[in-house]
């Protein structure tokens, strides 16, 4: 056994349980394709080695779970006979080293919580347009909070709506007073399709008119350029992120330290499953609960990804451009924009809970496994025009 494996055997147990899942439910890829194409070797190791073993207990259950990743049952069952295996047998010894591996390079883990159960209902955009948020928009041009949405749904059957429209009702019931921020929401796309269900639950909608890929980038930008006022402080706040009530007050109060530039609040995210993701905005927006219990979740753990939720002083936002405006399609924009606000500025980084809602994939990958904006160099971007610019892509005409 190497001298940093874990001594505690669940830990291992749960190392192979997990590696399992994040290799063979499909919903795990979906959730970052980067991080899974970059372990699949690691993660193919572990399937062998369950294969491969020579006790029929965990065998079975090693196979039953390979057939149905996604069944908590068949999880927690494989997990206790590997807790009360004996790890010095030759297969167990090697499968947990395998795990093990796979544990401490994947960027890509598995949550199953204890009180997690299949069978919750799906959620709809009708469910939550019945909801109203508990304080209404307020329109303060004098708050010192600005919350940007970039946004798009044009292919998903309204699934990014529903997740958007969670996520606006749950910055709706904040602790913190709700004159003191503001939201906007960017809508990003060849027509305002969403902005009569969108306007209710905001302070300010835009629309962003462009074709072809989605630019988060510039959406971001023309967010922070087009709302009026003078905020102190940016939150950059993706649309699928469901926040807790004490979201704003507590990173509000971080900026209260000296020397704060800004922060990510997280530093793992948790990509939920669809019937979590579920299960969440019942918990948070229809019960009205302070956060959706995290012991009853289920999804993939991305280990320190960027972007997501980051926050920024206004001065320093401007400071470095804002985001770079080149990046289209999925990957790197956030990188890039955290790298360079690390460098322009006292940058911290929390270990706050952060749930992202399920939806279809948006990443691609080009054939050389690369991310599509791979060939922009980062830390690059220097506008030599303003940024956010709401007509840079414009072909949009009324009717």
């Amino acid at each position: 056994m190497s001298g940093l494996q874990p001594s505690d055997q669940n830990v291992l147990a749960t190392a192979v349980c997990d590696s399992l899942v994040v290799a063979m439910d499909p919903e795990s890829r979906r959730s970052c394709i980067f991080f899974w194409e970059n372990s699949r070797d690691l993660l193919l190791a572990v399937v062998d080695a369950v294969k491969e073993h020579d006790d029929p207990e965990i065998h079975v259950a090693g196979t039953g779970l390979l057939e149905s990743p996604a069944d908590p049952g068949r999880h927690r069952a494989f997990q206790k006979a590997l807790a009360a295996a004996d790890r010095d047998h030759p297969a167990t010894a090697k499968l947990f080293a395998a795990a093990w591996a796979a544990e401490c390079d994947n960027r890509l883990g598995h949550h199953l919580g204890a009180l997690y159960r299949d069978g919750t209902d799906d959620i709809s955009v009708a469910d939550l347009r019945a909801l109203k948020p508990l304080a209404e928009p307020v329109g303060n041009e004098s708050a010192e909070i600005l919350v940007v949405i970039p946004f798009r749904d044009r292919d998903t059957g309204g699934t990014r709506l529903r997740n958007l429209l969670a996520c606006l009702l749950s910055l709706g019931d904040q602790s913190f007073p709700r004159a003191r921020f503001r939201v906007t929401v960017v809508e990003s796309d060849d027509t305002p399709r969403w902005r009569e269900v969108i306007t209710p639950y905001v302070d300010h909608y835009v629309f962003a008119p462009k074709s072809g890929e989605f630019n988060k980038s510039w959406a971001v930008n023309v967010g922070v350029v087009n709302t009026p006022g003078s905020p102190e402080a940016i939150c950059v706040l993706d649309a699928d992120i469901l926040t807790d009530r004490d979201f704003i007050a507590r990173n509000a109060a971080r900026f209260q330290q000296p020397g704060t530039g800004g922060h990510l609040t997280y530093r793992n995210m948790l990509s939920l499953t669809a019937p979590a993701t579920s299960h969440a905005i019942r918990q948070r927006v229809q019960h009205q609960e302070e956060t959706a219990d995290i012991h009853a979740m289920r999804g993939f753990v991305l280990r320190r990804p960027p972007g997501a939720c980051v926050w920024a002083r206004s001065s320093a936002f401007h400071r470095i451009g804002g985001f770079d405006e080149r990046y289209e399609g999925w990957g790197g924009e956030d990188n890039d924009f955290v790298y360079r606000m690390d460098f322009s500025a006292a940058f911290d980084k929390y270990d706050d809970l952060l749930f992202h809602m399920n939806h279809p994939p948006a990443a691609v990958l080009k054939e050389n496994g690369e991310l599509v904006n791979a060939h922009i160099p980062g830390l690059s971007w220097k506008p030599t025009e303003p940024i956010g610019r709401i007509d840079r892509f414009a072909t949009y005409a009324p009717a």
